[in-house]
């Protein structure tokens, strides 16, 4: 019987450095929904990878969740012994409960902050475009950015959050006060390292 499954790993629990390595976004999204489509996994999935996240939610058979896993150890290059640990699984509502709350910011390292509603809109984007959705993750997904809008606007739940990279700039002032006058690096090159470069510009 086909179901629902979540499967990744997250800051919550998995480190950076193996986080960094499970990042479908340097190969290409696109890719890699292709890549899982060819091993007649499911047809109907979402690659969800952002620098705190890397998920598969896919419409797949019992055997899904542990195909899935294989796929996050071999499209990487990775045992699968070194995240299978740190690899969890949601299966049917609580698969979507899960998302709901990543999509409201609920799930972020920084509660609330307003770059995730985005990603999630992104992921569903290309695999919609790439003919990977059907109905349950149409369903799934306009859901989770309804669900994502309301928390936003009812709860004032993003009302002073910031993103990771806000939250150092604020802590380094702290430590050093103004930043005008010193020299800044910020290792990395993706959205995250950008964003940081940002902040410190108006500073």
């Amino acid at each position: 019987m086909m179901r629902l499954f979540a499967v990744g790993l997250s800051h919550r629990s998995a480190p950076v450095e193996l986080r960094e390595c499970v990042d479908f976004s340097r190969l290409g999204v696109a890719e890699a929904l292709a890549a899982l489509a060819a091993r007649g996994v499911s047809r109907e999935m979402v690659v969800l990878s952002t620098c705190n996240r890397a998920e598969i939610y896919a419409v797949a058979g019992p055997d899904g969740p542990d195909a899935i896993g294989r796929f996050f150890a071999d499209y990487h290059g990775i045992p699968l012994a070194r995240i299978s640990e740190h690899l969890y699984v949601r299966r049917g509502a609580d698969a979507a409960r899960h998302l709901y709350r990543v999509a409201a910011g609920l799930d972020s390292l920084v509660v609330g902050e307003p770059q995730i509603l985005g990603q999630v809109k992104a992921a569903y984007a290309t695999a919609s475009d790439n003919g990977f959705t059907a109905a349950v993750t149409n369903r799934l997904f306009h859901t989770a950015f309804g669900v994502g809008k309301r928390v936003r606007t009812e709860t004032g739940l993003s009302e002073g959050a910031v993103s990771v990279s806000y939250a150092a700039i604020s802590l380094a002032r702290k430590i050093f006060g103004d930043l005008g006058g010193l020299n800044v690096v910020v290792l990395g090159a993706g959205g995250m390292a950008k964003l940081t470069a940002v902040h410190l510009r108006s500073q």
